[in-house]
């Protein structure tokens, strides 16, 4: 098991802090039937100032944010630890600023 810690954030909205990306490769196929992704925030984001952010959501039954963050001060490290064989997708037009891209 991963030694998990919870902390929280300055309005105090509580972190899951996970220091290994093993948990959530494993979380992902555990949540397969409700087809996950995963949304990259940009930098901007008003939680997590300066910083990327993958934030999971499942799509079935219907679409929902998850709770589960993954964030880095770098994009190409915060890709790194996204679960292997996941798919990028380009930004769709519609989708709001902040958004970088969706991983499937």
């Amino acid at each position: 098991m991963t030694d998990m810690r919870t902390t929280h954030r300055a309005d105090g909205h509580p972190v899951v802090i996970v220091p290994s990306s093993n948990y959530f490769a494993r979380l992902h196929v555990r949540l397969q039937q409700r087809l996950p992704m995963w949304v990259v925030y940009r930098p901007v984001t008003r939680e997590y100032p300066g910083k990327w952010v993958a934030r999971m959501h499942v799509t079935l039954p219907e679409p929902k944010v998850t709770r589960f963050v993954m964030t880095h001060d770098t994009l190409p490290e915060l890709r790194a630890m996204l679960p292997v064989g996941l798919t990028q997708m380009n930004r769709h037009p519609a989708d709001v600023p902040e958004i970088e891209e969706v991983w499937l």
